[in-house]
């Protein structure tokens, strides 16, 4: 079976180390998540997990517990990346229109109006709100984006996996999720 083997110690890699609660509330080790961005990097489309442990450190109902916590956890993370990456892409366009819909009530005050204080006014005031709009909803779009977009992605990835367990010397997985 291919996918992402990872060797662990323990089932304690897994975990933070400054988290001691249940397998089923432990926050997950940012070193185990560090890794797994490196392998689903070098295999992008895979979909199984594959977690080794010595064989007299496995226990068949932890590792059931485990991957249910795994597979709950990177679900969750997946759909909250999801939505904020939405809100991210709606506040990045709403920027960019506005700044251009600022940038036309410019030119269309500056043309239809005659040179006064008050045109003067609204132009110095106007036109720098306009740019300013406009460049930040490009420069999200254009930029940060992008890794909003990759995290959902690397999300969305792991909840779509199987863990397996099985000893360092096996070669075929013994519990499945």
């Amino acid at each position: 079976m291919t996918g992402i083997n990872l060797w662990l110690d323990s089932y304690d890699d897994i975990y933070s180390d400054f988290d001691s609660r249940h397998y089923l509330t432990r926050r997950i080790s940012e070193d185990f998540l560090a890794e797994l961005q490196t392998e689903i990097k070098n295999l992008p489309h895979t979909r199984n997990m594959i977690l080794s442990l010595p064989a007299e450190q496995r226990n068949t109902a932890t590792e059931k517990i485990i991957a249910t916590s795994l597979t709950k956890l990177f679900s969750g993370q997946f759909k909250l990346h999801r939505r904020l990456c939405r809100q991210k892409l709606t506040k990045g366009l709403m920027f960019l229109i506005f700044g251009v819909m600022v940038m036309l009530l410019n030119s269309w005050i500056i043309y239809h109006s005659g040179e006064s204080f008050l045109i003067i006014y609204l132009k110095v005031l106007l036109e720098p709100a306009g740019w300013f709009l406009l460049w930040a909803g490009l420069d999200f779009l254009l930029y940060d984006f992008a890794g909003f977009k990759k995290t959902e992605n690397f999300y969305r990835a792991l909840s779509e996996m199987h863990i397996f367990f099985q000893s360092s010397t096996e070669s075929t997985p013994a519990v499945k999720k």
